[in-house]
């Protein structure tokens, strides 16, 4: 028992159930599919006919990890954003969803239980619609969700894999202090993994891993370091939404005093203030908000490759 318990101890300290860990991975079937949600619920709706606080999906990411001979390749595979002023997009995201993910069988992964819960109101908005799809809509959502029915618990029989309760059940690092955020668990397994270290070093996201919305001609490498050798966090290198918007719009960039607006679209916080910008805004800021919201959500689809990438090497070594 102690022995095990060694074996799972990694060098900087941190803990890695390779065994459950490895059963855990035998069950997940190819190709996998990574997707998170943008959300936003507020007390004034922005729609129509809309009740305070009701969910609106406005963005989602997809990324997918194919069996390529005995190893694997990754692409940025999909995506899906709502810029249309007074457009209501629930509806039309499921139908893009549904597109990205009805071609296989192969597993799809969440982070924590906000996919699911969404996914069930939309249920529940598309069985109070009268939209002409909307059985079709329900039968594609009921079979990649669980719902509460009474006492009863009803999954689909492709439900999603929660990619969080995976790291809360066997991964822990002491950079993470007690947090598992993707935004917390990235830069932990980044640290972690010599693998992961060597790969993106080198400028291939984008070339080598095709992206939607990063260029071949401008690859970015993923790993930095601060000054005292760790690996910095990748949400870090997200550029503000200033850095798209045409010289003093919001304010002048070097004007460390103004108290006009600037915002970063590196957290869920700042991306639902741009989202709420793009009902009101005007028509030059349309573009670079869509952008920099683009860039947010491939990153945390990409972080949970990055875990992913992680847990599937460690468990290949440990062999």
């Amino acid at each position: 028992m102690l022995g095990d318990l060694c074996r799972n101890i990694q060098p900087d300290g941190a803990y890695l159930g390779i065994d459950e860990l490895r059963q855990e991975m035998s069950n997940w079937k190819f190709p996998l599919h990574m997707i998170d949600f943008e959300t936003t619920a507020v007390a004034l709706p922005f729609y129509a006919k809309m009740h305070p606080y009701e969910q609106v999906a406005f963005q989602f990411s997809h990324h997918v990890i194919e069996k390529d001979g005995f190893g694997y390749k990754i692409r940025h595979a999909g995506q899906y954003i709502n810029t249309e002023r007074g457009k209501f997009p629930n509806f039309e995201f499921v139908r893009a969803l549904k597109k990205e993910l009805e071609h296989d069988a192969g597993t799809i992964f969440r982070y924590a239980t906000h996919e699911n819960f969404i996914l069930n109101a939309i249920r529940s908005q598309l069985i109070a619609s009268d939209e002409a799809d909307k059985n079709e809509s329900v039968a594609f959502i009921e079979t990649i969700t669980h719902r509460k029915e009474g006492a009863d618990v009803i999954a689909g029989p492709r439900e999603m894999v929660d990619l969080w309760d995976i790291v809360k059940r066997f991964f822990y690092h002491p950079s993470m202090k007690g947090s598992n955020s993707i935004k917390v668990v990235l830069p932990a397994v980044l640290n972690a993994s010599a693998f992961l270290q060597e790969k993106y070093s080198r400028p291939i996201y984008g070339s080598e891993i095709p992206s939607l919305n990063i260029p071949a001609d401008s690859p970015v490498a993923w790993i930095s370091r601060a000054a005292d050798g760790t690996v910095e966090n990748p949400y870090k290198k997200l550029p503000s939404v200033l850095e798209y918007l045409p010289e003093g719009l919001l304010r002048d960039k070097d004007d460390e005093e103004s108290d006009a607006l600037d915002i970063d679209v590196n957290n869920g916080g700042a991306a639902l203030t741009a989202y709420s910008m793009l009902q009101f805004c005007g028509r030059e800021m349309v573009e670079p908000l869509r952008r920099a919201l683009l860039r947010y959500c491939e990153l945390d689809t990409m972080a949970m490759v990055f875990v992913w990438e992680y847990f599937n090497k460690a468990c290949c070594l440990a062999n």
